[in-house]
Protein backbone atom coordinates (compact mmCIF):
# COMPACT_ATOMS: atom_id res chain seq x y z
CA UNK A 1 0.00 0.00 0.00
CA UNK A 2 2.66 2.33 0.80
CA UNK A 3 4.53 1.59 -2.49
CA UNK A 4 1.20 2.38 -4.11
CA UNK A 5 0.22 5.58 -2.27
CA UNK A 6 2.00 7.53 -5.25
CA UNK A 7 0.61 5.81 -7.89
CA UNK A 8 -2.55 6.97 -9.88
CA UNK A 9 -5.68 5.24 -9.51
CA UNK A 10 -6.49 3.47 -12.72
CA UNK A 11 -2.53 1.70 -12.76
CA UNK A 12 -3.52 0.44 -8.74
CA UNK A 13 -6.19 -1.37 -10.36
CA UNK A 14 -3.81 -3.01 -12.99
CA UNK A 15 -1.09 -3.83 -10.09
CA UNK A 16 -3.65 -5.56 -7.50
CA UNK A 17 -4.90 -7.30 -10.91
CA UNK A 18 -1.25 -8.81 -11.67
CA UNK A 19 -0.47 -9.28 -7.84
CA UNK A 20 -3.47 -11.48 -7.59
CA UNK A 21 -2.84 -13.58 -10.75
CA UNK A 22 0.81 -13.94 -9.51
CA UNK A 23 0.07 -15.15 -6.04
CA UNK A 24 -3.10 -18.00 -7.73
CA UNK A 25 -1.93 -21.19 -8.26
CA UNK A 26 -1.10 -22.11 -12.16
CA UNK A 27 -3.88 -23.34 -14.13
CA UNK A 28 -2.40 -26.36 -15.41
CA UNK A 29 -1.03 -27.26 -11.88
CA UNK A 30 -4.73 -27.05 -10.61
CA UNK A 31 -6.16 -29.25 -13.45
CA UNK A 32 -2.98 -31.21 -13.41
CA UNK A 33 -4.10 -32.16 -10.00
CA UNK A 34 -7.45 -32.65 -10.76
CA UNK A 35 -7.02 -34.93 -13.92
CA UNK A 36 -4.44 -36.85 -11.24
CA UNK A 37 -7.12 -37.18 -8.61
CA UNK A 38 -9.98 -37.92 -10.87
CA UNK A 39 -8.20 -41.11 -12.44
CA UNK A 40 -8.32 -43.27 -9.74
CA UNK A 41 -11.58 -42.82 -9.23
CA UNK A 42 -12.32 -44.03 -12.81
CA UNK A 43 -9.66 -47.17 -12.68
CA UNK A 44 -11.76 -50.42 -11.61
CA UNK A 45 -10.44 -52.21 -9.01
CA UNK A 46 -8.47 -55.36 -9.89
CA UNK A 47 -8.93 -54.43 -13.65
CA UNK A 48 -5.15 -54.80 -14.03
CA UNK A 49 -4.88 -57.90 -12.73
CA UNK A 50 -7.54 -59.26 -14.66
CA UNK A 51 -5.59 -58.35 -18.11
CA UNK A 52 -2.10 -59.57 -16.70
CA UNK A 53 -3.83 -63.02 -15.68
CA UNK A 54 -5.46 -63.07 -18.80
CA UNK A 55 -2.55 -63.05 -20.84
CA UNK A 56 -0.05 -65.50 -18.77
CA UNK A 57 -3.29 -67.69 -19.89
CA UNK A 58 -3.14 -67.60 -23.11
CA UNK A 59 0.35 -67.02 -23.54
CA UNK A 60 0.71 -71.25 -23.01
CA UNK A 61 -2.27 -71.96 -25.11
CA UNK A 62 -1.08 -69.71 -28.23
CA UNK A 63 2.95 -71.46 -27.91
CA UNK A 64 1.24 -74.52 -27.54
CA UNK A 65 -0.90 -74.19 -30.81
CA UNK A 66 2.04 -72.96 -33.00
CA UNK A 67 4.39 -75.39 -31.85
CA UNK A 68 1.96 -78.32 -32.90
CA UNK A 69 1.85 -76.45 -36.59
CA UNK A 70 5.31 -76.31 -36.57
CA UNK A 71 5.51 -80.00 -35.46
CA UNK A 72 2.65 -80.95 -39.05
CA UNK A 73 4.18 -79.05 -41.28
CA UNK A 74 8.09 -80.94 -40.28
CA UNK A 75 6.04 -84.37 -40.80
CA UNK A 76 4.41 -83.49 -43.87
CA UNK A 77 7.62 -82.06 -45.43
CA UNK A 78 9.49 -85.10 -44.57
CA UNK A 79 7.10 -87.39 -46.72
CA UNK A 80 7.75 -84.70 -49.27
CA UNK A 81 4.07 -84.04 -50.03
CA UNK A 82 1.09 -84.07 -47.90
CA UNK A 83 -0.60 -87.66 -47.78
CA UNK A 84 -4.12 -86.54 -48.72
CA UNK A 85 -2.99 -84.55 -51.94
CA UNK A 86 -2.16 -88.00 -53.37
CA UNK A 87 -4.94 -89.44 -51.84
CA UNK A 88 -7.27 -86.79 -53.99
CA UNK A 89 -5.13 -86.95 -57.01
CA UNK A 90 -5.54 -90.54 -57.29
CA UNK A 91 -9.37 -90.18 -56.81
CA UNK A 92 -9.36 -87.87 -59.38
CA UNK A 93 -7.52 -90.14 -61.83
CA UNK A 94 -9.75 -92.98 -61.30
CA UNK A 95 -12.81 -90.72 -61.97
CA UNK A 96 -11.03 -89.11 -65.45
CA UNK A 97 -10.50 -92.82 -66.13
CA UNK A 98 -14.18 -94.19 -65.73
CA UNK A 99 -15.40 -90.82 -68.10
CA UNK A 100 -12.39 -91.46 -70.75
CA UNK A 101 -13.62 -95.21 -70.42
CA UNK A 102 -17.66 -94.29 -71.03
CA UNK A 103 -16.94 -92.03 -73.82
CA UNK A 104 -15.21 -94.83 -75.49
CA UNK A 105 -17.72 -97.03 -74.54
CA UNK A 106 -20.53 -95.62 -76.83
CA UNK A 107 -18.58 -94.60 -80.02
CA UNK A 108 -19.35 -91.52 -81.74
CA UNK A 109 -20.86 -91.52 -85.33
CA UNK A 110 -17.43 -90.75 -88.28
CA UNK A 111 -20.21 -90.63 -91.11
CA UNK A 112 -22.12 -93.23 -93.67
CA UNK A 113 -18.96 -95.02 -94.24
CA UNK A 114 -18.24 -95.17 -90.86
CA UNK A 115 -21.91 -97.21 -90.42
CA UNK A 116 -21.48 -99.22 -92.98
CA UNK A 117 -18.33 -100.62 -92.22
CA UNK A 118 -19.59 -101.16 -88.31
CA UNK A 119 -22.59 -102.76 -89.76
CA UNK A 120 -20.37 -105.04 -92.18
CA UNK A 121 -17.96 -105.99 -89.05
CA UNK A 122 -20.99 -107.02 -86.96
CA UNK A 123 -21.31 -110.06 -89.60
CA UNK A 124 -18.07 -110.91 -90.02
CA UNK A 125 -16.41 -110.42 -86.91
CA UNK A 126 -17.27 -109.58 -83.12
CA UNK A 127 -19.60 -108.42 -81.17
CA UNK A 128 -22.13 -109.79 -83.37
CA UNK A 129 -24.63 -107.11 -82.13
CA UNK A 130 -24.64 -103.43 -83.05
CA UNK A 131 -26.88 -100.39 -81.77
CA UNK A 132 -27.30 -97.03 -83.24
CA UNK A 133 -28.35 -94.89 -81.00
CA UNK A 134 -30.01 -92.13 -82.92
CA UNK A 135 -30.25 -88.83 -81.40
CA UNK A 136 -29.98 -84.70 -81.42
CA UNK A 137 -28.71 -81.95 -79.37
CA UNK A 138 -31.95 -80.14 -78.28
CA UNK A 139 -33.46 -83.37 -77.39
CA UNK A 140 -34.41 -84.20 -73.63
CA UNK A 141 -35.62 -87.51 -73.39
CA UNK A 142 -32.21 -88.09 -74.98
CA UNK A 143 -29.83 -86.77 -72.73
CA UNK A 144 -31.67 -88.74 -70.30
CA UNK A 145 -30.88 -91.89 -71.77
CA UNK A 146 -27.43 -91.54 -72.72
CA UNK A 147 -25.97 -92.32 -69.26
CA UNK A 148 -28.92 -95.59 -69.01
CA UNK A 149 -27.27 -96.44 -72.51
CA UNK A 150 -23.18 -95.93 -71.54
CA UNK A 151 -24.05 -98.32 -68.39
CA UNK A 152 -25.85 -100.67 -71.20
CA UNK A 153 -22.59 -100.51 -72.87
CA UNK A 154 -20.30 -101.49 -70.07
CA UNK A 155 -22.88 -104.26 -68.74
CA UNK A 156 -22.43 -105.56 -72.53
CA UNK A 157 -18.75 -105.00 -72.94
CA UNK A 158 -17.30 -107.56 -75.99
CA UNK A 159 -20.73 -108.37 -76.57
CA UNK A 160 -22.54 -105.46 -77.93
CA UNK A 161 -20.90 -102.27 -79.89
CA UNK A 162 -22.96 -98.61 -79.25
CA UNK A 163 -22.43 -96.20 -81.84
CA UNK A 164 -24.38 -92.81 -81.34
CA UNK A 165 -25.51 -90.74 -84.21
CA UNK A 166 -26.21 -87.38 -83.36
CA UNK A 167 -28.42 -86.01 -87.08
CA UNK A 168 -27.82 -82.31 -86.12
CA UNK A 169 -23.83 -82.37 -84.87
CA UNK A 170 -22.11 -85.73 -86.29
CA UNK A 171 -20.81 -86.03 -89.97
CA UNK A 172 -23.43 -87.46 -92.32
CA UNK A 173 -26.18 -87.17 -89.54
CA UNK A 174 -29.08 -86.07 -91.32
CA UNK A 175 -28.47 -88.25 -94.54
CA UNK A 176 -28.24 -91.23 -92.00
CA UNK A 177 -31.62 -90.27 -90.49
CA UNK A 178 -33.35 -89.98 -93.75
CA UNK A 179 -31.59 -93.69 -95.02
CA UNK A 180 -32.61 -95.30 -91.93
CA UNK A 181 -36.37 -93.51 -91.53
CA UNK A 182 -35.70 -92.24 -88.54
CA UNK A 183 -38.25 -89.30 -87.77
CA UNK A 184 -37.94 -89.06 -83.48
CA UNK A 185 -35.42 -89.32 -81.13
CA UNK A 186 -34.54 -91.02 -79.59
CA UNK A 187 -34.31 -94.39 -81.49
CA UNK A 188 -32.28 -97.40 -81.28
CA UNK A 189 -31.58 -99.80 -83.87
CA UNK A 190 -30.06 -103.43 -82.83
CA UNK A 191 -28.29 -105.10 -85.81
CA UNK A 192 -27.10 -108.96 -85.23
CA UNK A 193 -24.89 -110.66 -87.62
CA UNK A 194 -25.25 -107.55 -90.12
CA UNK A 195 -29.07 -107.56 -90.11
CA UNK A 196 -31.34 -105.35 -88.15
CA UNK A 197 -33.49 -107.23 -85.26
CA UNK A 198 -35.18 -104.37 -84.03
CA UNK A 199 -35.98 -100.83 -84.24
CA UNK A 200 -37.04 -99.12 -80.76
CA UNK A 201 -38.61 -95.29 -80.71
CA UNK A 202 -38.68 -93.28 -77.66
CA UNK A 203 -36.71 -93.50 -74.47
CA UNK A 204 -37.82 -97.45 -73.43
CA UNK A 205 -35.09 -98.21 -71.29
CA UNK A 206 -36.35 -101.51 -70.19
CA UNK A 207 -37.62 -102.84 -74.15
CA UNK A 208 -33.73 -102.06 -75.41
CA UNK A 209 -32.56 -103.79 -72.01
CA UNK A 210 -34.37 -106.97 -73.31
CA UNK A 211 -33.87 -106.97 -76.75
CA UNK A 212 -29.57 -106.80 -75.36
CA UNK A 213 -30.17 -109.73 -73.17
CA UNK A 214 -32.26 -111.61 -76.00
CA UNK A 215 -29.49 -111.03 -78.54
CA UNK A 216 -26.19 -110.18 -77.08
CA UNK A 217 -26.26 -112.78 -74.51
CA UNK A 218 -27.07 -115.88 -76.70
Amino acid sequence: QARLGGVPQHLRCSCASVRMVLTRPPLAVVEAGAVADARPACRRPGRGRVGRTSRAVLRPLVISVLLGLAVVSALLSSHGTPPFVGVRFSAEGRLRHLSQVARHAVQACEGEAFIDDAIKTSAEAGPAVLVLSFSTTWCGPCKLMDPKVTQLSDDFDGKARFIKIVGDKDPDGLQLMKRYGVRSVPQYHVYKGGNKVAAISGAKYDELLGTLQEHASA
